[in-house]
């Protein structure tokens, strides 16, 4: 009986010890997650459902999902150039269709993906839904603004389609050209876009070191060269929108103005007609 007894006694701590692995093991291969609605992953990140960003979708306390990483945006919302509606549109969502399109196809610059980081919070849990198409028209196609603005400032150029060529068009206050440029017109399309002149009172901005205070003003003239690059020629008219065309928009730099006199340029060159083929 003693024998029997003991061997009862080691097949019962066998089995126990066996289960204890077992339950160790399905612990840390799937966490469950904790009060919080979280867990962590083998990178100690926290790791949400979609459930839990769901929950953070106002102005208030706004997360957003972006190639399955989660980031709390709430701190970040008044520093945006947006309405604060196009930003809190998509708190508690899968937003990477958003981001990859901030309007008229552009994603987001390398300098925004950067400061994203700092708002990072954890990683979405595998398996989650894939990010919805992104919904927003061809901007070859379709008014970049959403409304019809834009067909009616095109209705005030010159009627007909533009040839062709060379274009030089100026920007002047005052008696004084503050911008003059230069583009050409290839199948309707801008190409080679640069300034001729850039000056504001005593500031001439091509002459502008890196270093002085104002340059960042020069750099956004040239983000819109270069985002205009090969672009239709009726965007031009983003201009009106700043934020989707130059980076870092604030109102010390003033985007906004700059963005209508190069319009008054590009609209003075149109008007004046091809200068060179």
């Amino acid at each position: 009986m003693t024998s029997n007894r003991i061997a009862y006694t080691g097949f019962v701590a066998f089995v126990s010890v066996v289960l204890t692995l077992v339950v160790v093991n399905l612990v840390q291969g799937n966490p469950e997650p904790t009060a919080g609605g979280t867990a962590e992953n083998a990178n100690g990140e926290s790791v949400f459902r979609l459930d839990d960003v769901a929950e953070h979708n106002h102005a208030g306390s706004c997360w957003k999902v972006i190639d399955g990483v989660v980031y709390d945006l709430t701190e970040y919302l008044p520093n945006h150039p947006t309405e604060e509606e196009v930003f809190t549109r998509w708190c508690g969502k899968e937003a990477t269709s958003a981001w990859l399109d901030k309007g008229n196809g552009r994603p987001h610059s390398p300098r925004a993906a950067a400061r994203l980081e700092d708002y990072r919070i954890g990683v979405l849990e595998s398996g989650a839904p894939a990010p919805a198409p992104a919904e927003t028209a061809d901007s070859a196609t379709q008014p970049a603004t959403g409304d019809d603005r834009l067909g009616r400032m095109l209705l005030g150029l010159a009627p007909g389609n533009y040839l062709d060529g060379t274009y030089r068009g100026n920007f002047i206050d005052r008696g004084l050209i503050q911008v003059s440029l230069q583009f050409r017109l290839e199948g309707g399309r801008i190409k080679g876009m640069s300034y001729r002149h850039l000056f504001y009172r005593d500031e001439d901005y091509l002459k502008m070191d890196s270093s002085a205070e104002l340059y960042p003003v020069l750099r956004q003239y040239q983000q819109i060269t270069e985002r205009l690059e090969g672009e239709p020629m009726e965007a031009i008219f983003r201009l009106y929108e700043p934020e989707n065309v130059v980076d870092d928009i604030d109102g010390y730099t003033g985007a906004t103005l700059r963005g209508a006199k190069v319009i008054s340029a590009f609209r003075d060159g149109l008007n004046r007609g091809v200068y060179s083929w």
